[in-house]
């Protein structure tokens, strides 16, 4: 048998390089915050040299920035995978508010509540933050006016009704996180389904039979 070379070993590209450490960096701002974080905490969690990230990333701001955007396309491309799943707007829009639910018991919560802390004091994360709020808003805004040109809403300012409905989401879901015990999972979507039904006009029963399709579909 040939022993192996150097040549057989492959060298992951900068690309790839660049994307372990941006999910290393993740991994360490959940554990210690955007302002705790060093560049010798990711380099100690990735076993490499701090010399290395400096050569991917000029500073820690800009390693932070770029975990932020990074961690942010993730999720919006986990919200865009979601919504398209689903078969009428009542399912896309529960397919959202399940989803709200269940990301909020997952450590990454952690990232955008220290995240838009963050914000207050970093026009860079701030542009982020707003960004990423304003794209999540505009994709429960669409669900809105297809769900009242198909027949299936009523509302009359679908953007004012995202962005009531986002705001509901993103605080239920803090209390959830922060505050361990005060609020449960089911109160949380038991909370924004009620809220959806009155601001759409539907029975609020609508999205509890769109959440047993969706996992039934799931099962």
């Amino acid at each position: 048998m040939r022993a192996l070379t150097c040549a057989d070993v492959r060298r992951p590209t900068v690309e790839e390089r660049r994307n372990e450490i941006l999910e290393v960096t993740c991994q360490v701002v959940i554990e210690r915050g955007f302002g705790a974080t060093r560049i010798a905490d990711v380099a100690a969690k990735l076993g490499v040299s701090t010399g290395l990230i400096h050569y991917h990333f000029e500073s820690k701001d800009q390693l932070l920035a770029e975990t932020f955007q990074w961690a942010a396309e993730a999720d919006l491309a986990r919200l865009h995978a979601e919504v398209e799943r689903g078969s009428t707007a009542v399912e896309r829009l529960e397919r959202v508010i399940h989803l709200y639910a269940h990301v909020e018991a997952e450590p990454a919560w952690m990232l955008w509540i220290d995240g838009w802390g963050e914000a207050l004091r970093s026009p860079t994360l701030q542009k982020i933050s707003q960004e990423l709020d304003l794209q999540w808003q505009q994709v429960l805004a669409g669900i809105v006016r297809d769900g009242v040109t198909a027949g299936e809403f009523r509302c009359a300012d679908p953007e004012a009704t995202a962005w009531r409905l986002t705001a509901l989401l993103d605080g239920l879901g803090l209390q959830v996180t922060v505050h361990d015990g005060l609020l449960t999972r089911d109160q949380l979507l038991g909370y924004v389904r009620r809220a959806a039904a009155t601001e759409l006009d539907v029975p609020e029963g609508a999205f509890e039979r769109a959440a047993k399709r969706v996992a039934r579909v799931v099962a």
